[in-house]
């Protein structure tokens, strides 16, 4: 009996004490003329919440719990995130109502501070930091990190975005699996300091058929109140097609935010990705990362932005990316969905902005806005609109505006409002139709947050 018992005792799991965590964001919205064509029926589009047109109300529900001791770490969220509609919120079969799940996990474990295993699908990026242009999102990891000295600390990662066995062909062939390594080494001081991270990225893109090194660098600094960062990404590949086509391509990101006070910090920003002029050729040219996480970038992102939208024809980019990375079509090898074209046109958008705390004139009250002037990098695989004489296209894509409102009630509930919109430049008005009337994509975004 005695021998049982201690069995039991030994078989039994450390006890840990469990803390638990949420939020709930209701976000009603208003989105108009995605198509910036004023004379057709807005076409719906893709949310995080699914499909919507028009006024919509979005609502996020988490729920985590965390838990840990002296070397190791687990963190789940779940979650709904649903449109307000009667069959999602009565659960209907297959709606998102009725999917409640583990939105994101981590699991850690610090064999010594050099040298910590995680695992999960937590929020893991290359670039979110910076311009966001290579990698961003809660894909699967498997990999370890740590801090080897005061001054350098580390992150490698396997990322399997795809796995997914094709009936009749070699076990890999839907495959999409990505290797990350990124060092940082920190410098400086308090007042004057600064980190510089190289990055090696593999994208084993067996699905499209494309292998791609990304390689490059990025930088973030504070000097006293200026706070510059950078990044300089490059993609070097090929599709392994008869014949091979070359994936050569480059993206860029450079900011500085200046601290002037309290209520005003400005910053002027340039994000740039190459773009492809000649689908018929044997190269691909336009940048297509992992995934464009431009939405939640610190400088320019803004979560509930027009740009940070769905906007499909004609500026082509999907949700959280900035490019318009899904315009040229074909040569797949990247993106949200596997669906980024190596034809895109690219993009060069030159931002100024600012934000602040207006505690000083109404307490818990905050901002931030600012102004995008964009255009598009190549235009060669763009095409008129129908109706239109034949030629080039004009690379003005036009001049989004953003501003946001964020108001605390308590350290419980906040409300942030946004209105953002942009104006067709002549690049999306020369790819209309000739019956078009070219008008502003708009987006009225409200979210109430309760936080516990």
């Amino acid at each position: 009996l005695l021998g049982a018992v201690l069995v039991a005792a030994f078989a039994l799991p450390a006890m840990a004490d469990v803390s638990f965590f949420g939020y709930a964001r209701v976000v009603p919205t208003y989105y108009s003329n995605f198509d910036f064509d004023d004379n057709t029926p807005d076409a719906a589009i893709a949310t995080e919440a699914g499909t919507a047109t028009g006024e919509a109300i979005r609502s996020e529900l988490r729920l985590g719990w965390k838990a840990g001791g002296d070397k190791w770490k687990i963190m789940m969220t779940a979650e709904s995130d649903l449109i307000y509609t009667n069959p999602n919120v009565d659960r209907g079969s297959g709606t998102n109502g009725s999917f409640f799940g583990i939105e994101r996990a981590e699991f850690t474990y610090a064999f010594s501070p050099a040298l910590e295993l995680i695992t999960g699908w937590p929020i893991s990026a290359a670039d979110i930091g910076t311009g966001g242009v290579l990698y961003g999102d809660d894909h699967p990891i498997i990999g370890f990190r740590g801090k080897v000295t005061d001054n350098f600390k580390y992150q490698l990662l396997y990322i399997p975005i795809f796995n997914a066995p094709v009936a009749g062909q070699a076990t890999v062939s839907g495959d999409w699996r990505v290797y990350l390594l990124k060092p940082e080494f920190s410098f400086g001081t308090a007042t004057a300091k600064g980190t510089l991270s190289p990055i090696l990225l593999f994208s084993d893109n067996r699905a499209r058929n494309a292998k791609i090194l990304y390689y490059g660098l990025e930088g973030i600094g504070q000097f006293g109140i200026i706070k510059p960062s950078f990044e300089v990404i490059v993609a070097d590949g090929e599709f392994r097609t008869t014949p091979v086509r070359d994936i050569k391509s480059l993206a860029a990101f450079a900011g500085v935010e200046v601290a002037v006070s309290k209520a005003f910090n400005p910053y002027i920003a340039l994000r740039y990705t190459k773009g492809d002029d000649n689908r018929n050729d044997n190269k691909a040219e336009g940048f297509a990362g992992i995934t464009d996480i431009g939405r939640f970038t610190p400088l320019m992102g803004m979560d509930g932005n027009v740009l940070g939208e769905t906007l499909g024809a004609p500026y082509n980019s999907f949700l959280y990316s900035y490019a318009p990375d899904r315009g040229g079509g074909g040569n797949e090898y990247g993106g949200f969905g596997n669906a980024s074209s190596g034809n895109n046109p690219g993009s060069q958008i030159i931002a100024i902005g600012a934000k602040g705390s207006l505690d000083g004139f109404v307490k818990n009250l905050s901002y931030k806005t600012q102004l995008f002037l964009i255009n598009y990098d190549k235009t060669g695989n763009l095409v008129k609109g129908a109706g239109k004489p034949a030629g080039s296209v004009d690379k003005a894509a036009g001049i989004t505006f953003d501003l946001q409102a964020m108001y605390a009630f308590s350290p419980n509930f906040s409300v942030n409002g946004i209105y953002s919109m942009f104006a067709p430049g002549d690049g999306i008005k020369d790819q209309l139709p000739a019956t078009a009337s070219s008008t502003a994509a708009t987006v009225y975004t409200m979210n109430l947050v309760w936080t516990y």
